[in-house]
């Protein structure tokens, strides 16, 4: 579609929104034919989350705190003053690991109020899902573990290393380092693990039925597969 290195596509309606690695990992959007390229912020920034007309992320200059900005890219706001990261923004509330505390989950509201702690595992690649926390857990080897947005109910599902873990529908996809980075997925309940490609694979997204990630044999180019693991393709 363009020339730019995208990072964290996030699509909604008829633009595409995406952290661009040739501009300094600033945040652009762009129409989903190619068309009307531009600039949202020249903020350096990391997990971004589009919702309703705000884009919300976490910018490198201001000590990893959580910003957000229109999508026209006016009224830019600081939300909060932690060092953050796997930003989830779930209607009026913001899921986050706070790395000034050990990557504990919290949260806050999308206008800075109300920031309270959540859990106390040290929480990575974190998915938030209905009324439910899915997230690799650094304290546990990297295993996969659920928590209510309330903190109650702490669940681990799996026994493996997972990484860039992505929640869908009643599924969790995720890179198992113990296997090469090669994708995974594993039912909510913990049941049915099955591996879906055989490449080193990193930064997954999903879309649809698709997954989109960065193939490391060949260059960090984008691939997608299916959700079921066939119709392997580069992604142009």
């Amino acid at each position: 579609m363009n020339d730019d290195n995208s990072w964290e596509i996030n699509v909604v309606g008829d633009w595409i929104y995406y952290r661009n690695e040739s501009a300094g990992f600033k945040i652009f959007k762009i129409k989903t034919d190619g068309s009307n390229r531009e600039m949202v912020t020249d903020d350096n920034s990391s997990f971004i989350n589009v919702v309703d007309d705000w884009v919300y992320y976490q910018t490198w200059g201001n000590g990893k705190n959580i910003f957000k900005i229109k999508i026209d890219g006016s009224n830019r706001k600081q939300v909060n003053k932690d060092s953050s990261s796997f930003i989830n923004v779930l209607g009026d509330l913001i899921y986050y690991a706070n790395i000034d505390d050990g990557n504990k989950i919290y949260r806050i509201n999308t206008d800075g109020c109300n920031r309270e702690k959540i859990g106390d595992d040290k929480a990575f690649f974190i998915n938030v899902i209905k009324d439910m926390i899915y997230y690799s857990n650094n304290d546990d080897g990297e295993k996969i573990y659920r928590i209510n947005t309330d903190g109650s109910g702490h669940e681990r599902i799996n026994s493996n290393k997972s990484r860039g873990i992505n929640v869908y529908e009643d599924w969790i996809y995720y890179q198992n380092p113990d296997d090469g980075e090669k994708i995974y997925k594993i039912r909510i309940d913990g049941s049915y693990n099955q591996k879906l490609n055989d490449d080193l694979s990193w930064s997954i997204n999903l879309v649809g039925d698709w997954i989109y990630y960065r193939n490391t044999f060949d260059v960090w180019k984008t691939y997608r597969i299916r959700t079921d693991g066939t119709g392997k393709q580069r992604a142009e």
